[in-house]
């Protein structure tokens, strides 16, 4: 098995208390079978609260319950985890113990990545840069399932055009450049012409996402509201980081791109990928124009409220890429 991931996946570690921004607040957090198990046998006064603590959710799964501020009944104070305090990171559910960390499994080869939802990761990504790594584990691959053998053709297939991406995101090539060289391999590639929508158009398509919270629904208002302005600024305000924005985008096309191994929508996922960057161009934008200077805190601010809106909802992931119905037909 050969696992790839980004240079910085195994430098990454959670800053929590530090963290301005809590994974332990506003989220359900689901708790899997197995660690449920151990849960229910646990003992002591701590085993009974961890238990008094556990709820089902409206889909019918168990989670912890939220107290007041939707904070995780074992966050404590300190903004720590009691959990952990008490048990170890082993007394962790899955979901606890793998958040940012995602994965994507293919024959013979596991991708792994760290999500932009989380502020330390957006950190790493734009300070540190972007390349990948492969560590084998020795086990070898015998794929005789003819739809193993399928995906994994188109694996190699498409992480080879992923990997032409790259090449020209980390060229020395101004960001216009970069992005036309893009929209045109990936025409020569699909066959098909690459149209990006106007920019009311992409605001209006994110506006109809449905919203994480309040704050998203007010900033895209207001992204609406001054997007005359916005459009005012040029590329030069771009080409400043250039690279960091060649991070964002090569770091979202290793995530999402790959996914068309399953679905066939190389298309779609890269007009995705090219949408996303440039709704973070624009949040970057208006925050410069609100606060006058755009420091490396916006930055990871605006990469992260991306992130969590989309990439963290399926649905929202889903309508961007595919439509409404999220199969791949028109809206």
């Amino acid at each position: 098995m050969i696992y790839i991931k980004p240079s910085f996946f195994d430098k990454f570690r959670c800053t929590a208390s530090v963290c301005t921004d809590n994974c332990c607040v506003g989220w359900e957090i689901d708790v899997d079978e197995d660690t449920l198990a151990v849960y229910k046998q646990m003992k002591g006064e701590f085993g009974d609260r961890v238990r008094e603590n556990l709820t089902r959710s409206e889909d019918g799964s168990i989670c912890f319950s939220l107290c007041e501020g939707e904070r995780c009944a074992f966050l404590n104070k300190d903004n720590l985890c009691d959990i952990i305090n008490h048990c170890g990171e082993s007394g962790l559910c899955d979901i606890c113990r793998e958040h940012p960390r995602f994965y994507e499994w293919f024959p013979g080869v596991t991708e792994c990545g760290l999500g932009l939802c989380c502020e330390e990761v957006c950190r790493l990504l734009l300070c540190e840069g972007f390349t990948l790594v492969a560590e084998g584990d020795g086990e070898e691959l015998n794929v005789e399932d003819k739809q193993d053998i399928i995906e994994s053709d188109k694996y190699i297939f498409i992480s080879a055009f992923r990997e032409a991406l790259f090449d020209v995101l980390f060229s020395d090539a101004s960001l216009e450049e970069k992005l036309d060289k893009i929209m045109s391999h990936t025409e020569k590639m699909t066959g098909r012409s690459l149209v990006l929508p106007r920019s009311e158009e992409l605001v209006d398509s994110y506006m109809d996402t449905e919203p994480i919270d309040d704050s998203w629904t007010q900033h895209m208002k207001s992204i609406k509201e001054d997007l005359g302005k916005i459009r005012e600024f040029k590329m030069d305000f771009f080409e400043i980081n250039n690279n960091e924005y060649s991070r964002i985008l090569a770091y979202i096309l290793y995530r999402h791109l790959i996914k068309s191994v399953f679905d066939d929508a190389v298309y779609e996922r890269v007009l995705f990928c090219l949408n996303a960057l440039k709704m973070i161009m624009i949040f970057d934008v208006k925050s410069y124009m609100d606060d006058g200077v755009i420091t490396l805190r916006h930055r990871i601010d605006n990469l992260k409220r991306w992130s969590k809106q989309i990439e963290y909802s399926e649905d929202n992931t889903d309508y961007l890429i595919f439509g409404s119905d999220g199969n791949g037909k028109e809206a």
